[in-house]
Formats: structure tokens, C-alpha cells, sequence
């Protein structure tokens, strides 16, 4: 399956670029959007990625260096700036940089279609690969799926699988885990998943979602430790917004959500005037204005054509321009 981006036109109508801006994609994947941002730019200004994941940075490389090419407008080089870095780190790249913010920041949170489609990473059951589930498996500190699930205790799996899934089988699926690495570690996709399925009653194994779906998704949760980088990461990008820069966010799990919602609130809390529409926020001395009332979803007809779109929530926070 090719990497389609979500909710393209929302997004640049929010982001709204325009040519010899700072724009930053932090998760920056299969570059789809980046695409789309870097034309709007039209050969001027700068373009900044990032992505923890190495191999994502390469092929994002490959992609943008020509659609860069394509816009150039002969007034000024596009600076095209790509590291594997979490977007947690962007405001140390932009200093290091010489960029003292940006004008908008897009963060599309969660796993690609790229990455679940190359069974050497270990994040898809779909096809036999080992049972690793890391975005850099080179980061100091992490800890592959197989790791955690030949090593942690019962009723922490129970934990992570029931809280970061909403898997109603978490308990059975932990305890079975745990009598089945007794007699052989775990170290493949598919010897996992096998396990995950026996835990459900015969009648609901073959129904989708597949059965393994919430515990690979609980497990990659915790060897990225991606809802601490989320909370981290959000309050990084909002205090690199420039006056009138814009940050978006899409994720597709509940817990990155609540957590997107929870900082928004906190430095824009969307509170309205008698017209009802909505008034900025003082945070530290900056004012910042949330979208809307609620999250933005995919319409009906991308759903149909993008299924990878179904739970994916679109949260925007603004930077007020000062007034003169």
C-alpha cells in the first residue's frame, strides 16, 4: 500500500503557507504533506523535516529534493532542512539552524503505511518479520516488543494492553503470554499474533479489526514511550510558533488525543464572546487561540478511499499576531 496523506486540504487551508516562510513537519513519514507545503512555499523560504525514524528521512529526501526543484522561482533557494529527530527536539533545530521560529508545524502522530508494510520492522502481523515494533531501534534506551513481552511482568502487559488499546481481552492475552514465553521466547510477528488470536472466543477470531490489531498497537505505544514524546513534543512545537504561525496536529489514538486537547486547552483554552466566537488565551505572557470547539474529522468519501483516515482527529492552535 502506497503512504496516502490525511486530511490534505484541511490542512494547508488551516496552515495557510505562503512563499518564504518557516515551515516544519515534524513527523514528516512518506513527505505527502510535505509535498503539498513545499509547492506552496514556491521556491522561497525554508522547509524543515523531521521523523525519528532514519529511513523515513532518506526517503523523504529522495522525494522532496525534486518537488523542491520543480518550484524553484529563481527570486531565492528554498532551504530544505531534513534530520531524524523527534519533532520534541525541533526548537534545538531550529536554533542550530540559525531560525528563531516557525510559521507553521504540522504533526501527523502515529505509524505509517511505509513502515507497517516492511515486515523487517516488525510493526504489521500481516507478514512474518521480527517482533520489534521500534521507529530507531538505534535510540539509547529503547526496548523492542519482544523484549517487553518476554520480560514484563503479567500484570503490567495487562496494563499497557488494556490502557494504550482498550483491548477487553488484556488479562487473558498477558496471562497467556507470560505460560507461553516459558517454554520459548518470543521473537517473531506472526508467532505472536497466533497467541493473541487463541485468547479470543472462536466466534470473534476472524472479525475485523484482526484480533492482534489493539495489542500490537498497545505494545508499539510503549517501546516508542510515544504518548510521554507526544505531551513533550506538542508543548515544544507550540513555543516555536512565530506570531500568526499555526500549529496542527492529526493522531489516531485516543491517548494522543486527550493529550493534544489537554495542552491546547491549557495554552489556548477556547473560551467564547457574546458572538461566540472564540477569544485568545494569555499563556506566559502570549496569546494563542484554539481552532474550534472540537476535533476535526475526515469526511464520509476519504474514509472510502483512504481507510487510514477513519480515526484520525485534526486539533489546530494559533500564536496571535501582536498588535501594532
Amino acid at each position: 500500500m502506497n503512504h496516502q496523506p490525511v486530511m490534505v486540504e484541511e490542512i494547508l487551508a488551516r496552515l495557510n503557507v505562503s512563499p518564504g516562510q518557516v515551515i516544519c513537519d515534524g513527523t514528516i513519514g512518506g513527505a505527502g504533506h510535505a509535498s503539498e507545503l513545499i509547492r506552496r512555499l514556491n521556491g522561497t523560504g525554508v522547509f524543515v523535516g523531521l521523523d525519528r525514524d532514519p529511513d523515513m528521512i532518506g526517503r523523504a529526501r529522495r522525494r522532496l529534493e525534486g518537488v523542491a526543484a520543480d518550484h524553484e522561482s529563481g527570486r531565492e533557494e528554498l532551504r530544505l532542512i531534513l534530520k531524524a529527530a523527534r519533532y520534541g527536539e525541533l526548537p534545538e533545530v531550529l536554533a542550530g539552524e540559525g531560525l528563531e521560529g516557525a510559521d507553521a508545524v504540522l504533526l501527523d502522530i502515529g505509524i505509517n503505511s511505509i513502515q507497517v508494510d516492511d515486515p523487517a520492522r516488525g510493526f504489521s502481523f500481516s507478514r512474518d518479520g521480527p517482533l520489534d515494533g521500534r521507529y530507531n531501534p538505534a535510540e539509547p534506551g529503547t526496548r523492542s516488543v519482544a523484549d517487553l513481552v518476554n520480560i514484563e511482568e503479567e500484570r503490567t502487559l495487562a496494563r499497557w494492553i488494556r490502557d494504550y488499546s482498550d483491548e477487553r481481552f488484556a488479562g487473558r492475552i498477558a496471562r497467556r503470554i507470560v505460560e507461553r514465553r516459558v517454554k520459548r521466547a518470543f521473537e517473531t510477528t506472526t508467532e505472536f499474533a497466533g497467541v493473541i488470536v487463541d485468547c479470543y472466543p472462536a466466534n470473534k477470531r476472524h472479525k475485523k479489526p484482526h484480533p492482534a490489531t489493539r495489542t500490537f498497537q498497545a505494545l508499539r505505544i510503549v517501546a516508542n514511550n510515544e504518548l510521554h514524546h507526544v505531551e513533550q513534543g506538542i508543548r515544544s512545537c507550540i513555543e516555536t510558533l512565530n506570531p500568526g504561525g499555526t500549529l496542527c496536529v492529526i493522531s489516531y489514538h485516543s491517548g494522543e488525543d486527550r493529550i493534544t486537547k489537554r495542552l491546547f486547552d491549557e495554552y489556548g483554552s477556547p473560551k467564547t464572546d457574546p458572538t461566540n466566537a472564540y477569544s485568545a488565551t494569555t499563556f506566559e505572557g502570549i496569546d494563542y487561540r484554539v481552532e474550534s470547539r472540537g476535533a476535526k474529522k475526515p469526511t464520509a468519501g476519504e474514509v472510502e478511499s483512504n481507510p487510514r483516515a477513519r480515526s484520525a482527529r485534526l486539533r489546530t492552535i494559533r500564536r496571535v499576531e501582536a498588535s501594532a
